[in-house]
């Protein structure tokens, strides 16, 4: 195989575990083999009242050195177990991160950027050492699924009417990918995907993005969830526990939870080549799919599943008949396995005589960490010449009697290609095609960076819920209202008044909404109803509905764990507001939920962008949201943000993207382009480096849309705006560009207020709204001057948008005219 040929293809080249079995694959697999289960009796916390006593616990001998290894022990478990598994897998990589000043790193980013450019054989800057080959850290990304986040540390406090600042700044989602990077010293791309239990399936697909579109050349990806007493309490409430071990598709209904963490190391598999690294495998594609059926259940005849795999295999260029092994997402409940089954059949036809098996018999259901844990224990199993088994299995269940289960003990095989599934609440599905044999040539899969960027990707529809109003488009318009009026306070909107047929009784304000802006976005693109059937959805918040949240914690931390809310559970997994608007619109296509901690707007259009720029998608709603409670403002106070110069607000902000060509002949409206995107993060708050790292994430944006900072007419800073931290961004920017060459800086923040994530997506939708002149052909003369927008006579062509995380990192997109 040429080496041009391997340019822009996936290999994995390291594995780290951490789980009932053991902490490390060796061990893990030992005991595999031996058929044991690490499933027993809970120790942690008391059962008594509950349904089952059972889970897959850490032994205390190995999840005490493991969290003895993390530097920071003031950390939730959840990122601690990841830091234990993500360093196991980069050793074994043979890969070391390397720091340096911010001159340095700069011109690192320069000289790869230029090798990329030409589309080299090898876009690492690298200097070898006896066995391990360095990399820049800001070439090296991180993405984190999980399941529950930092919810030990609520559960520490067990009283959520006096939350410590300490503990409470563990708690959100983001924080557990955040800390994993900034203790590995990681400054590439960094995101916490939040898909529930196909969180780390989508987290490995998400990186395997990231070097294919040349925002890194290695990812660490994986996921981590520790055993939870509540989310156990939840399970137990739903009566999805098993009193006995887990038999999946077998006569025994019920679960057993898991707890772990596990991550693979992702790189070009040129460079993996080169080097030398030791493969497991190529990821050659992944699918994603929603439901759109229920919030905890899964479609009767699996038809999610099946849509995920389909995706999955043809993005692979794979044939149904190659696949030769399918590691299923069995989790022994009674509607789960048969579901699977029903897909599986649909995809693959109802003769299954592919082996399947699930893997969660071993260690338990670990809920946003089983995708990677159940992939990086097959991988290693393939190694030694065997797939995984289904432990405890005894008679099929109905509709799982034809399937060949692997049952029992491990089977000797080496399938060249295998799938990887797995499903979760709020309706999302995850496949994974992997190919295991390389010692043949195989037909690349994907196209050259060069010709993924030729194709354009465009905004063609505006929605909006601000400030208790709902926009379709007019968001500048709205915001000049607001300049003027100098609002405040939280007014909801009403989704029930807006539509009636979308609503539910108790849904939560996020969920209303969100619905409500996707409903104006839709009909602003002038989306079809049979269109929105391959519409892509992808949704971000930094911390879902904290009221939902907060009724069933007190459910549990007041009345009990065995008076868990069932109301409520559900939506503790925050891509259930994802779910949710997937499921009353119908969106059944590719589905992704994930949490930055501030730059969710700009994330989700760098993903939805890079989709239907390689043609998995041709379009795709994006949007961002925040929702206010008191679990809100304990948030906040943990986060410093009670000292941001901005009122804190809740919203959510939805727009369409839409591949330029479809767009031009279903001529449909355009607002703008996206033309260029960076991300980069950062170690620090309001630091020199936090500057650095904001210039890193611009400079890569305005590379990639072609243009510089004197092009630009106007910069859009999405600033969190704590003491000292706007100043310096403003200051950073201004050293991009000469004084007579810089462009305004504007934050719409000082009119209408700040949310983590539905800020960023209102700058970005702001921005949008200034290049197409939609805007100033709506507005009031005087408008653009009460915003602080430059008066021209000829239309903006370039806007920056700008977006800060409370952590520290940035993103960037370039927003320009439409020009046919």
């Amino acid at each position: 195989m040429k080496d041009s040929e391997r340019a822009h293809r996936i290999a994995v080249t390291g594995i780290g575990v951490l789980c009932a079995l053991g902490n490390e694959p060796q061990i893990v697999f030992e005991r595999m083999f031996a058929s044991e289960t690490g499933i027993g009796t809970v120790t942690r916390f008391k059962t008594d009242a509950l349904l089952s006593s059972l889970a897959g616990q850490l032994d205390e001998a190995w999840r005490d050195a493991a969290l003895a290894n993390t530097a920071e022990q003031s950390m939730d478990w959840c990122a601690r177990y990841a830091i234990a598994a993500a360093k196991q897998a980069l050793h074994s990589s043979g890969l070391a991160i390397v720091q340096g000043d911010a001159a340095a790193q700069a011109d690192v980013v320069n000289a790869v950027n230029a090798v990329n450019a030409v589309n080299a054989v090898n876009a690492v800057n690298v200097a070898a050492t006896a066995a391990v080959l360095q990399i820049p850290a800001s070439r090296i990304g991180l993405s984190l699924g999980t399941c529950n986040g930092g919810i030990l540390s609520l559960e520490q406090q067990w009283d959520l009417s006096a939350l410590d600042e300490e503990n409470t700044a563990n708690y959100p989602f983001y924080q557990q990918g955040d800390d994993t990077a900034r203790l590995l010293g990681v400054q590439g791309p960094v995101a916490t995907l939040n898909t529930a239990c196909a969180a780390s399936g989508n987290a490995i697909g998400y990186a395997s993005d990231m070097i294919r579109w040349g925002y890194a050349d290695v990812m660490l990806a994986g996921g981590s969830d520790p055993l939870s007493h509540s989310v156990y309490a939840g399970f137990n409430v739903l009566r999805a526990l098993n009193p006995l071990l887990s038999s999946p598709f077998g006569s025994r209904f019920g679960l057993n939870l898991g707890e772990g963490a596990a991550f693979v190391v992702l790189e070009r598999l040129d460079a993996a080549v080169q080097r030398g690294a030791t493969i497991y495998a190529e990821l050659c594609a992944y699918g994603l799919s929603n439901d759109a059926h229920h919030m905890t259940a899964p479609h009767p005849e699996g038809a999610g599943m099946q849509r995920a795999v389909d995706m999955a295999l043809s993005l692979a260029q794979v044939a149904k008949q190659d696949i030769e092994y399918v590691n299923a997402h069995g989790t022994g409940t009674q509607a789960n396995d048969r579901a699977e089954i029903s897909g599986l059949k649909r995809s693959f036809g109802e003769q299954l005589t592919i082996p399947v098996s699930s893997s969660k018999a071993y260690f338990g259901h670990s809920l946003g960490t089983a995708a990677a844990l159940e992939l990086v224990t097959s991988l290693y199993a393939i190694k030694q010449g065997y797939v995984p088994a289904t432990l405890h299995f005894d008679t099929p269940r109905e509709g799982c009697e034809e399937a060949d289960i692997i049952q029992h003990s491990m089977r000797p095989m080496r399938p060249k290609y295998i799938v990887s599934n797995n499903a979760a609440f709020g309706g999302h599905n995850v496949s994974l095609v992997l190919r295991t044999d390389l010692s043949e040539a195989a037909t690349p899969h994907r196209e050259s960076l060069a010709e993924h960027a030729k194709r354009r990707v465009v905004i063609t529809g505006l929605g909006a819920v601000g400030g208790g109003q709902i926009h379709k488009g007019g968001i500048v318009n709205w915001l000049a209202e607001q300049a003027s009026s100098k609002a405040s306070g939280v007014s909801s909107f009403s989704l029930k008044e807006y539509d009636k047929s979308k609503y539910e009784r108790r849904m939560n304000q996020l969920s209303q909404n969100t619905i409500g802006a996707a409903l104006a976005a839709l009909e602003d693109a002038q989306i079809t109803e049979v269109e929105k059937e391959e519409l892509g959805f992808i949704f971000g918040t930094a911390r879902g509905s904290t009221d939902s949240i907060s009724q069933y914690l007190e459910s549990v931390f007041v009345k009990g764990p065995e008076y868990a809310s069932s109301i409520y559970f559900p939506h503790t997994v925050i891509n259930s507001i994802a779910g949710q608007t997937a499921e009353k619109l119908k969106l059944l296509g590719f589905n992704s939920s994930f949490s930055t901690g501030g730059n969710e707007g700009l994330t989700a259009a760098l993903y939805a962008a890079g989709k239907i720029r390689e043609r998995t998608l041709s379009s795709c709603l994006i949007g961002a949201g925040d929702e206010c409670s008191a679990l809100s403002r304990d948030i906040d106070r943990a986060k410093g943000l009670q000292a941001s110069r901005f009122r804190m607000v809740e919203g959510s902000v939805c727009m369409v993207l839409c591949d330029r060509e479809q767009a031009v002949q279903r001529q449909s409206s355009i607002y703008a382009e996206l033309s260029g995107f960076g991300t980069a993060f950062g170690t620090a708050a309001n630091s020199p480096q936090q500057e650095a790292t904001l210039c890193r994430a611009v400079a890569d944006a305005l590379n990639e849309a072609g243009i510089g900072m004197a092009q630009l007419d106007l910069i859009l800073l999405n600033t969190v705006g704590r003491p000292g931290e706007t100043e310096g961004e403003r200051r950073a920017l201004s050293s991009m560009a000469a004084v007579d060459q810089m462009p305004p800086i504007l934050s719409f923040n000082e009119y209408a207020g700040f949310g983590e994530s539905y800020s960023s997506m209102l700058h970005l939708a702001a921005a949008a709204e200034l290049v197409s002149g939609v805007a100033a052909s709506e507005m009031a003369s005087g408008a653009y001057a009460q915003l602080g927008v430059p008066q021209q006579t000829a239309q903006l062509q370039h806007v920056l948008a700008v977006s800060s995380t409370v952590n520290g990192s940035y993103s960037a997109a370039v927003v320009s005219a439409w020009n046919d």
